[in-house]
C-alpha cells in the first residue's frame, strides 16, 4: 500500500510539473517508476544464501509473534502496540515468503515454500480478524502447523548450505522465535485458553532455549562481540525465568513477559545478524 501512495503522488507530481521539467529528467523520472514495479528490481535487496537462511528463520518467529499479538489484543493488554506489531508481522512475512520465492536454490525448497504459501493463506484470514476468545486455539494450532512448515524450509536452506555458520544462523535465529513463542504460549495460558497441550509445549519452549544459548556459548566460531551479547542474553535468561513461572501459581502478567520477551527477540536478532556477517575462514 505504501509503494501505491508513493506512485500516486509521484505521477501526481510529475503530471502537474510536466511543462516545467525538460523532457530528458521526463524519461528518467518514468525510468524510476517503471523499476519501483519490476520483478527482482535492483533497487531490492539480493539474497545470498546467508540471509535465505536467516530470513526463513525470521518466518519461524513471525508466525509465533502474529499469534501472541492476536492474543494481547483479545486480552486488550497493550492493545495499540500489539496491533502494530500484528500488521507489521503480517506485512513483513508476506514480504519475505515473496522474495524467498523468488530466491529458492532447488526445487525441494520451492515445494517448501509452496506449502507455507498455502498455510499462510489460511493463517492470516484467521490472525488479522477480529480477536475471539473462542478462536484463540484454532489461531494457535494454524500458527504452530505454519511454524513446522517453516522450520523444515529452514533445515533446507541449511542442509544445502552445508556450512557451520548456516547451522548456527539457523540456531540463534530459531532462538528469536523461541522467545515469541514463550511469550505467545504464556499469555495463551493468562487468557485460560482451554488445551491441555498448551503447558507442556511451554515447558519444552523454555528448555529448548535453554539448551540452545548454551550451545551458542559454546561455539568456537564467536567472536568477541558475539560472546559479549550472548553473555547478556543469559543474564537476562536468567532473571526472566522467575517471571515465567509465576504462573504455576496462577499469577499471571502478560504485559511483563510481552516487554521481556521482546527484549530477548531483538537482543537474538542482532546476534543472528553477527553470525550471518563472521567470516569462518
Amino acid at each position: 500500500m505504501r509503494l501505491i501512495s508513493r506512485t500516486l503522488r509521484r505521477n501526481q507530481f510529475i503530471g502537474h510539473h510536466a511543462q516545467a521539467v525538460t523532457p530528458p529528467l521526463i524519461i528518467i523520472a518514468t525510468l524510476m517508476l517503471m523499476l519501483s514495479f519490476a520483478p527482482g528490481s535492483v533497487l531490492a535487496e539480493a539474497l545470498t544464501l546467508e540471509s535465505a537462511i536467516n530470513k526463513a528463520g525470521m518466518q519461524r518467529m513471525l508466525t509465533q509473534r502474529i499469534t501472541k499479538s492476536y492474543l494481547l489484543i483479545g486480552q486488550d493488554v497493550a492493545t495499540d502496540k500489539a496491533q502494530k506489531q500484528l500488521d507489521a508481522s503480517v506485512a513483513l512475512f508476506e514480504e519475505h515468503l515473496g522474495e524467498l520465492e523468488d530466491f529458492s536454490p532447488t526445487r525441494e525448497i520451492t515445494a517448501s515454500l509452496h506449502d507455507i504459501r498455502q498455510e499462510w493463506n489460511k493463517f492470516r484470514q484467521l490472525a488479522i480478524a477480529n480477536p475471539e476468545h473462542r478462536q484463540a486455539l484454532s489461531v494457535i494450532e494454524n500458527g504452530s502447523r505454519l511454524l513446522e512448515l517453516c522450520e523444515n524450509n529452514v533445515q533446507l536452506l541449511e542442509k544445502h548450505s552445508n556450512e557451520k555458520k548456516g547451522e548456527l544462523i539457523n540456531i540463534s535465529g530459531r532462538q528469536r522465535m523461541l522467545s515469541q513463542r514463550i511469550g505467545m504460549l504464556y499469555v495463551a495460558k493468562s487468557w485460560q485458553v482451554a488445551d491441555e497441550t498448551l503447558d507442556p509445549a511451554f515447558k519444552q519452549a523454555l528448555s529448548d532455549f535453554d539448551q540452545a544459548l548454551k550451545l551458542l556459548i559454546e561455539s568456537s566460531l564467536n567472536t568477541r562481540e558475539i560472546n559479549q551479547a550472548l553473555n547478556e542474553v543469559a543474564a537476562q535468561w536468567e532473571f526472566s525465568r522467575s517471571g515465567f513461572e509465576l504462573g504455576e501459581s496462577g499469577r499471571y502478567v502478560p504485559f511483563v513477559i510481552q516487554v521481556t520477551t521482546e527484549s530477548m527477540l531483538k537482543k537474538m536478532d542482532r546476534i543472528t545478524d553477527l553470525y550471518v556477517s563472521i567470516d569462518p575462514s
